[in-house]
């Protein structure tokens, strides 16, 4: 661990490393094989401020926010809500939030007159992403009521697939990442393939936050200030 000019300690010398998930647009993905997103950007802008270089480190979602309090990267960012049983450990914070959400389900244009609500999805596939908002959110939602929530972890181009061959009927995600996708799908006459339902908060409203290595509280601190500066008011 070393500290860059007095200004905070960071796992690598006068470096700022950051652990993401990138089958998660617009947040983190890969564009001609550079790892990308709103979520890399703040961080960078964050960095830059710092005068510290970036390293991107790809990490599976699972187990992403816990790798600042294992000494592996100096924060981790994929549009991640704080809960109880992702546990950071002693060496590692939740962020101040940088982003409200809601709920979505992504489904085939054609079918958005018949899936509206909960109970339209009786009997049919959601695919989700492991452990995440969309999972804990599918399984109280929608699977109470006899849909089949699959998790699985196949790139999102992959799952677009999926839902336009008819293999599976939703993918649930925030708005914000189910509009991005909505928006980067379209016929030959330029309109969406996709379309987002039933959008909903849930119960705790779902602000995004970064995990960060906490061994020296500056850095932290700093981001927190930084977020405050340059993002939206949050109202929750």
């Amino acid at each position: 661990m070393s500290e860059n000019k007095n200004v905070f300690s960071t796992v690598y010398s006068n470096v700022f490393t950051i652990c993401t998930y990138t089958e998660f647009a617009p947040f983190a993905y890969e564009d001609s094989g550079e790892i990308v997103g709103t979520d890399i950007d703040l961080l960078r802008g964050f960095a830059s401020e710092m005068n510290l270089k970036v390293q991107v480190i790809k990490n599976e979602f699972i187990g992403l926010w816990e790798t600042p309090g294992n000494g592996y990267c100096d924060v981790s960012a994929a549009g991640m809500m704080e809960y109880e049983d992702r546990i950071l450990g002693n060496n590692a914070v939740w962020s101040n939030p940088y982003m409200l959400v809601t709920r979505s389900l992504l489904i085939r244009r054609s079918d958005k007159e018949i899936l509206k609500s909960p109970e339209d999805f009786r009997g049919k596939k959601i695919v989700v992403t492991p452990t995440s908002s969309a999972h804990i959110d599918g399984n109280i939602r929608y699977k109470a009521i006899g849909a089949t929530i699959i998790p699985v972890v196949p790139s999102q181009e992959e799952i677009v697939s999926q839902l336009l061959s008819g293999q599976i009927d939703a993918f649930g995600e925030g708005d914000v990442s189910n509009e991005y996708l909505a928006g980067k799908y379209l016929d030959d006459n330029g309109e969406r393939l996709l379309v987002l339902t039933d959008l909903h908060p849930m119960e705790t409203p779902e602000l995004l936050r970064f995990a960060v290595r906490s061994v020296d509280q500056r850095l932290p601190e700093k981001l927190n200030k930084f977020i405050e500066k340059t993002q939206k008011r949050i109202d929750a």
